[in-house]
């Protein structure tokens, strides 16, 4: 497969691991007995977690994630492997967060890139009704960019805010209390979370990053047909209710035809399988949300080219 449609779909496939961000986990099923008669019941718990939100104004979380990706054809396969680390801070209070990425991503050998992993460092800044972000990929010099959000943007905000994605996604979903569990110190209930598949493809549709990604897509596509397994177990904790674990694990499988690619040289398929682990803490902390120095003078964000020969998947 050419280098260049290998560099399009990895754009492809990082901006559906950006909106994924809210999704799936442990399919271990847990003998109810075991539950001790003093926890709620599950229905009671969902109340109290979707009713919990309203007093956040702070919190932080570390992400961990892995996604092997495979892309096939009728002659060959192509597989990379993506293993990434972040730490954010959400102000939600004031509408702001800062997020700290690194990702170190196997290539293959027919790729065309250099030998080993491609490590990749990202900083972004959501502050005064901007995103500020510097990449630092190899061989590319590493500078701020800026992309101003569009008007009524401080209305969308909960599609930045990853607190406000999971407990929205509990309220689509079916929720079944496993056990009780101690994660860090903190005594939490155990929930199985199953989405509502078409309420899930409605979810999201509304994320930030899926309207350009849709331009490339047929015009009746459903998206909730791109995922062929997923599970989503949350921990929460007893004396709060705020989310304290979310592990997530997710297969999807794209083909050229869902991508809709005038004139494609060949079919494919892109099959994705990624594992994520988001643990929350330090709720309504103060947070330090300053501009670094150097970020004030940021040039503006460029335009995403994804496609192949000519075709571009417009930014969000």
């Amino acid at each position: 497969m050419k280098s260049k449609n290998i560099a399009g779909l990895i754009a492809i496939t990082a901006i559906v691991v950006v909106v994924m961000l809210s999704g799936c986990a442990d399919k271990e099923q847990i003998n109810t007995a075991e539950i001790k008669e003093e926890l709620l019941n599950s229905a009671e718990i969902k109340e109290m977690i979707l009713a919990s939100v309203e007093e956040i104004d702070t919190y932080k979380f570390d992400m961990d994630m892995t996604q092997e990706t495979l892309i096939s054809n009728e002659t060959d396969e192509t597989k990379m492997t993506t293993v990434s680390t972040g730490k954010a801070v959400v102000d939600a209070a004031n509408k702001k967060m800062s997020l700290e990425m690194t990702s170190s991503m196997e290539m293959p050998d027919n790729a065309e890139m250099p030998d080993g992993p491609m490590e990749m460092t990202m900083v972004m800044y959501l502050v005064d009704n901007a995103m500020y972000m510097k990449m630092d990929i190899p061989e590319i010099p590493a500078q701020w960019t800026k992309m101003d959000m569009p008007e009524g943007y401080e209305d969308s905000w909960d599609s930045q805010n990853q607190m406000v994605q999971q407990i929205e996604l509990l309220s689509i979903s079916e929720v079944d209390l496993l056990k009780a569990e101690t994660v860090n110190g903190v005594d939490c209930y155990v929930l199985k979370i199953t989405p509502e598949m078409a309420k899930y493809s409605e979810f999201l549709m509304k994320q930030g990053g899926m309207s350009g990604l849709m331009q490339g897509m047929q015009e009746d596509f459903d998206i909730g047909k791109l995922i062929k397994d997923m599970s989503i177990t949350q921990w929460i904790a007893k004396d709060t209710m705020f989310p304290t674990k979310t592990e997530m694990q997710m297969k999807m499988v794209i083909s050229s035809e869902d991508l809709n690619i005038p004139d494609a040289e060949e079919t494919f398929t892109m099959t994705l399988d990624q594992s994520t682990t988001l643990v929350f803490y330090d709720y309504n902390t103060p947070v330090n949300m300053e501009l670094p120095e150097d970020a004030k003078n940021a040039g503006a964000f460029p335009m995403l080219p994804v496609m192949t020969e000519g075709e571009q998947l417009a930014t969000p």
